[in-house]
């Protein structure tokens, strides 16, 4: 019965040097790019959602103009506060903010299918998110509106669509890999 236990625990010592050396193995090499739905490969759609805010405020199509105008690039960046891999990803943003400001790159946070308000400000202040605007979307406007699922569908997070100036979308992430958030600013 002894050896047994020494042989678990000897294998379970093994398998935890080994898994220390691997550097960040569930983090992918590079984000994955994926198609973008035909439905906004021109320009995104009007919408109207709110902002997650003290003072919730509408947020349409032409407050996400205001945004993009003075920046190359726009990032949606669609989360929800029970996404490990959303957590991950927000944090880098947070962690490279001058970086994204200096490569003219805004952030909106797009919160999905939550309607518990103040359990996404708590969220967002616990990452230190709040440089960045906030949106709610509990009803889809952004995603079954946008054509990146069907009604009734749940999106799969993470996901990110990056837009130009003019609210042409350039390309869409699904999964963040190492090269998170250069990615947003890469030529």
């Amino acid at each position: 019965m002894i050896r047994v236990l020494i042989f678990v625990a000897v294998l379970l010592l093994s398998s935890e040097f080994c898994l220390a050396g691997t550097p960040q193995a569930s983090v992918a090499e590079k984000s994955h790019k994926m198609e973008l739905p035909k439905s906004i490969s021109d320009s995104l759609p009007w919408f109207a959602v709110r902002e997650v805010a003290e003072n919730p405020l509408p947020f349409t199509r032409s407050h996400l103009a205001k945004v993009a105008m003075n920046n190359e690039r726009t990032a949606l960046v669609y989360f929800a506060t029970w996404c490990i891999p959303c957590r991950a990803g927000v944090k880098r943003l947070v962690e490279n903010v001058e970086e994204l400001q200096k490569n003219k790159v805004s952030v909106v946070l797009v919160n999905i299918g939550e309607r518990d308000e103040e359990l996404v400000k708590n969220w967002v202040k616990k990452m230190d998110a709040s440089k960045f605007k906030i949106i709610s979307d509990p009803f889809k406007r952004l995603t079954e509106g946008f054509g990146l699922v069907r009604e009734g569908e749940e999106i799969t997070l993470p996901r990110t669509i990056v837009v130009d100036k003019g609210l042409k979308p350039l390309f869409m992430l699904g999964e963040e890999g190492s090269d998170w958030p250069q990615v947003l600013w890469a030529k």
